[in-house]
């Protein structure tokens, strides 16, 4: 027995010194070199949850002393990870296998705008498009950095400060440098497309078509779809991702969107209670109906919803016209007791629900109000800044 229990804790101490040997093998040292951040600024290193792809969650933090900051972390092979300025603030994506070495060199507090060497072929092939964008589109990028600070201090003043004021103002700020963004999405559509036609499909390349598509889908043009497709050619026939996912979605649609004249489709949701309602309830009734489509998980979309027009006309006009709100959240957050309810008829539209179908028919695109006749057709649709003068084109019995 003596000899066996001494063969047992040799193989135990064996595994435990082959465990940590592997452990150490794991470990990735990042070194970063920057300028222009403050001594004391405080440097978050993310790692990515397995059980929701695509999302990250803070797992180590430095700060940065002298221009300098260090990191030393065990990655599992496979991982990326992303090193940011501040809890809400975008950060440079680094990929890597366990064990390397990552340089991360920049100037400034947009962590994005960093670049990170190390010896991941995809991590080149990344800094390659990084360098591309800085010399071709350097107008485009620097709006979208204003973009990722004013956002930064939307969800700092929402969540850390609680101040409702402040945020809106961040929030202001993003959509009104957001619409500059936007006349330069053609620039930037041209430019990148071009790019892609010479590069093999890569992270990288992945990353950039979905960013395009997304742009030709959402501005209904046709031709820039096609340009799409035909790069989508070289995705590897059984890669899947979230970002093949939605290329899928905008590329090769599943469902026809409904348009201004057609008839409503009908659908089923739950309420906050549980009691199921069909949109027919509502549509075709000899009232006007206006369907919202809200994001009320997200603190910019909560933000930018214009809640007090909706309160305003609802208390006015509540004879002549209904409201449904389809509210996009979780489940546990729709049921929730505590969930700001509304004064009006709000579905649950979350995991449960035909989520693609009725987003694909009703809101594919930007707008999130649809305008219907009490004959229950399509009059028009609208995003949240053109509510206040759509509905009064639309809904005629609205004072002007």
């Amino acid at each position: 027995m003596k000899h066996l229990f001494i063969t047992y804790s040799m193989l135990m101490l064996g595994a435990m010194g082959s465990w940590a040997q592997n452990a150490n093998d794991s470990i990735c040292v990042f070194d970063g070199n920057v300028t222009n951040v403050p001594d004391g600024t405080v440097v978050y290193l993310s790692l990515p949850i397995p059980e929701h792809k695509g999302t990250y969650r803070s797992d180590t933090i430095t700060m940065v002393t002298g221009g300098k900051f260090h990191f030393e972390k065990a990655i599992r092979a496979g991982d990326d990870c992303s090193v940011a300025v501040g809890r809400f603030s975008s950060g440079v994506r680094i990929k890597l296998n366990p064990g390397m070495k990552t340089v991360i060199t920049g100037d400034g507090m947009d962590a994005a705008e960093w670049i990170a060497e190390n010896e991941h072929p995809d991590q080149k092939e990344a800094n390659i498009y990084q360098k591309y964008k800085k010399e071709k589109l350097a107008d485009y990028l620097a709006l979208e950095a204003q973009i990722r600070a004013a956002s930064a201090r939307m969800y700092t003043a929402q969540f850390d400060a609680k101040n409702e004021a402040e945020a809106k103002v961040a929030a202001d700020e993003a959509k009104r440098i957001s619409k500059q963004e936007k006349e330069l999405r053609p620039k930037y559509f041209n430019v990148m497309s071009e790019f892609l036609k010479n590069r093999n499909f890569s992270p990288s390349y992945e990353k950039e078509l979905t960013m395009i598509a997304q742009n030709a889908y959402y501005a209904d043009d046709e031709a820039k779809m096609d340009v799409c497709r035909e790069l989508f050619a070289k995705v590897p026939k059984d890669h899947m991702s979230q970002s093949i996912y939605f290329l899928k979605k905008y590329l090769y649609p599943e469902f026809k969107p409904l348009k201004a004249g057609d008839q409503v489709k009908d659908f089923t949701l739950n309420d906050h209670d549980g009691k199921p309602h069909s949109i027919m309830e509502y549509a075709g009734k000899g009232k006007y109906l206006l369907l919202e489509s809200a994001r009320k998980a997200c603190t910019g979309s909560i933000l930018d919803r214009p809640k007090e027009i909706l309160k305003e006309i609802h208390k006015k006009y509540a004879d002549l016209f209904d409201i449904v709100t389809l509210a996009i959240s979780p489940k546990a957050m729709f049921d929730d007791k505590e969930f700001p309810r509304e004064e009006w008829v709000e579905l649950g539209l979350n995991e449960t629900s035909p989520f693609d179908e009725i987003m694909g028919t009703y809101f594919p695109r930007e707008e999130r109000f649809i305008f219907i006749s009490p004959e229950g057709k399509i009059l028009a649709k609208c995003g949240s800044d053109k509510l206040n003068e759509e509905i009064k084109k639309y809904f005629p019995f609205v004072e002007n």
